[in-house]
This record gives structure tokens, C-alpha cells and sequence, in this order.
């Protein structure tokens, strides 16, 4: 009897593409729950917390991208594959804007989706390092133990991959961390080079810390370089 290692959910309203799914990730030990559409989707999530989502994004009533925002809500830090068709750069990068961690595009070879998942999985489970510090000022306060971040006393949720990415910047503050080790550390070996998904991530920290030239400014640009966390009284 093959040992479970995790539950998935796939979501797809392709029953033969679920199918296939299933019986591939089932053979890799994971214990796999299917949707086909948004409602059982979120329901499944609810009921069974899985450790991962594969997530369609053409389906009828709800797509992927809102589910995945939806998602989003019912738990931050879920990880989130998304299955697309699309072959366009800017549009792989819209996926990281809905909230997903990683992409893979159909039609894709069964050994690079295993390979993705066992990654993501082992970096959602990897035990907390011990840390003597996070950030706080009067605006700002970030606990990394407890992934935690509040702007202006008022808790905002961040995806798993927008914490390891402030993660880095926040342990190496006011030190130059370069686009490659954020790369690395948010996605993995394999990602040095997607500069664009990492300038789209950084773009939604800054959003979500109320950063602003104008007013504060806490992730600060290296161009073609990195990204330094700028410490402020």
C-alpha cells in the first residue's frame, strides 16, 4: 500500500484531465480530491484543507482567477499551481497577480507538474528557522514566526510566496538582496531568470505595506540588480 505523502485538489471541468491527474498524483502517493467547478472547489478547501491546489483556468461560471483569489481568503498561504494554455509571458505573469505561486502550461510533461509540486510542498512544510527579529515601526509591524503583518494596526494577508520573498528582504534589511536569491528562495531552483515574475510580487508587497515614495518607502530598487528593506525609525 503506497504511503500518502499529501492531498491535493485538482480542479478542472474536464473530467479526462482530471482523470489523468489523478491517477498520476495517486501513483506518486497523494491522496487527490476533485472539483469541477467553483463551488465544490471552495467547498473541498473548506472541508479538507488540502496541502496543494492544481487550479484550471478556463472553466465556466467562476474562472480559475477568481477562484484563486477566493481561495485566497479561505487561506493565504494554501499553495496554488495554475494549469493554463497560455503561451504569452505577460499573461503568465497575470497569473501571479491572481494570487497563484507557480504556473504550469498544458499541455506539460508528468515529471516537471511532480517535480513542481514536491517543491512547493517541501517549501510549505519546511520548519521555521528560530529568529530573533522581524520589523516593526510605527507603521509597520512584520512577525516572521508567525507570519504575521499589520499596516497601520490592521492585519493584511500575504500569499506563501509573497512571504518568502519578504522573508529574505526583512532578514537581510538594509542590505542589497540580489533578483536571483529572491527568485530562488521564493520559487525555487530553476527561477533565477523570471525577473518579471518577481518585479510583479514586489509590485504587490508594496501595495499590500502601503509603500509609497511619497510617504515611506521600505522595498527599494537596485536596478538589474535586487531589492533592498529599508529599515525606518
Amino acid at each position: 500500500m503506497t504511503e500518502i505523502t499529501g492531498t491535493i485538489l485538482v480542479v478542472d471541468d474536464d473530467p479526462a484531465v482530471r482523470l489523468v491527474l489523478s491517477t498520476l498524483l495517486e501513483s506518486e502517493g497523494y491522496q487527490v480530491f476533485e472539483a469541477a467547478e467553483s463551488s465544490s472547489c471552495l467547498r473541498l478547501t473548506y472541508d479538507h484543507r488540502p496541502d496543494l491546489v492544481l487550479l484550471d483556468i478556463m472553466m465556466p461560471g467562476r474562472d480559475g482567477r477568481e477562484v484563486c483569489r477566493l481561495l485566497r481568503d479561505i487561506s493565504p498561504e494554501l499553495p496554488i499551481i495554475m494549469l493554463t494554455a497560455l503561451s504569452d509571458e505577460s499573461e503568465k505573469v497575470g497569473r501571479f497577480e491572481d494570487g497563484a505561486d507557480d504556473f504550469i502550461t498544458k499541455p506539460f510533461r508528468n515529471a516537471e507538474l511532480v517535480a513542481r509540486i514536491r517543491a512547493m510542498l517541501r517549501r510549505a512544510r519546511q520548519a521555521p528557522q528560530p529568529r530573533s527579529h522581524g520589523y516593526h515601526d510605527s507603521m509597520v509591524d512584520i512577525d516572521l514566526d508567525a507570519k504575521h503583518l499589520t499596516v497601520n494596526a490592521e492585519p493584511v494577508p500575504l500569499t506563501a510566496t509573497e512571504w518568502r520573498i519578504l522573508e529574505q528582504l526583512v532578514t537581510h534589511k538594509d542590505r542589497l538582496v540580489s533578483r536571483e536569491d529572491l527568485l530562488r528562495h521564493g520559487w525555487g531552483k530553476g527561477f533565477e531568470r523570471d525577473y518579471g515574475y518577481l518585479k510583479v510580487h514586489i509590485s504587490h508587497l508594496r501595495q499590500k505595506m502601503g509603500d509609497s515614495r511619497k510617504k515611506r518607502r521600505y522595498i527599494h530598487t537596485a536596478r538589474e540588480q535586487g531589492y533592498t528593506f529599508k529599515s525606518h525609525a
